[in-house]
């Protein structure tokens, strides 16, 4: 009799401590849901306004090339100039995080071409040729992939493209080698994109975050409580050591997201080999296997 009083007490103890859990968890799943209808809500309310901000910036860039004409003087050009590369670097983050926000609720339709790869890295180089001399930077085009054309947005890989030289250049010292590169994939349905700096490289430990929206990254000897170490906004001390130090532009850490997201759209992948000091190499992973839109085949 008493061994029996004993277990229904046991059984009566555990059956409260399991209510408990349940309620517990009842709780957190409530704390859970409403943490992600205000983070849903956020993240719209964020969408709206830069959504908005396109129509006063545009009027802003209207006025500004109403304002370039043949009869300002030279300062005038130049600040006028410097205006109008600060709107379009706005525009293009402005349409950079739509882009981002369509991605991730899976509203962008991809427009698939064949697309050469040569020729979008040769294109790229061109474009940016100007800004890589100011720091004497090399640029290279190494294509070794059996696989020189793919289906692919033209238009998003231009990009990934574009923002990984950008990238590069920026933390490359003076006198640097930037190298575009295709290389074959692990397997036939694949081929790899890279492009290798000889630059300050970037920690292990931050090989998989840089990858996240809105991360920056600093170099050693610059901290800020809210930065990580090494990346935009840190200083580079010339390679011609005259002692002085030349500040990176600061970015706001959406280049590599945007890569990421939409290699992702495509069905690939990206990923970077780096150590500090030694320069990066990031991979974009396309598939071949993509048809084209319009093409009528299934």
């Amino acid at each position: 009799m008493v061994k029996k009083a004993k277990v229904d007490l046991l059984e009566e103890k555990i059956a409260e401590e399991k209510a408990g859990l349940l309620e517990a968890i009842k709780q957190k799943d409530c704390q859970i849901e409403t943490l992600t209808r205000r983070l849903e809500s956020s993240t719209e309310l964020t969408r709206m306004i830069v959504h908005d901000l396109k129509g006063p910036l545009a009027s802003i860039m209207a006025n500004l090339d109403l304002l370039m004409s043949p009869e300002i003087g030279r300062k005038e050009r130049e600040i006028l100039e410097t205006a109008i590369q600060g709107g379009n670097d706005l525009l293009n983050i402005i349409n950079t995080l739509l882009e981002i926000g369509k991605m991730e609720r899976g509203k962008l339709e991809l427009n698939l071409s064949i697309i050469n790869l040569a020729g979008i890295f040769k294109a790229t180089v061109a474009k940016m040729k100007s800004l890589a001399s100011q720091k004497n930077l090399v640029l290279e085009v190494d294509c070794r992939s059996k696989i020189s054309s793919v289906a692919a947005d033209a238009s998003l890989i231009e990009r990934i493209i574009f923002n990984l030289v950008m990238n590069a250049i920026k933390y490359t010292r003076e006198g640097g080698t930037i190298i575009l590169m295709t290389r074959d994939g692990s397997n036939k349905c694949t081929v790899l994109l890279a492009v290798s700096d000889t630059g300050i490289g970037i920690p292990r430990k931050f090989h998989e975050t840089i990858f996240d929206l809105y991360t920056q990254f600093r170099l050693p000897g610059e901290r800020r409580a809210d930065k990580q170490d090494c990346g935009a906004g840190a200083v580079d001390k010339s390679a011609a050591g005259n002692g002085r130090e030349k500040r990176r532009i600061a970015s706001v850490g959406i280049g590599l997201a945007f890569c990421k997201l939409a290699a992702e759209q495509h069905g690939g992948s990206i990923g970077v080999e780096s150590e500090l000091g030694k320069g990066s190499t990031f991979f974009v992973s396309l598939p071949t296997n993509l048809i084209p839109s319009g093409s009528g085949l299934i």
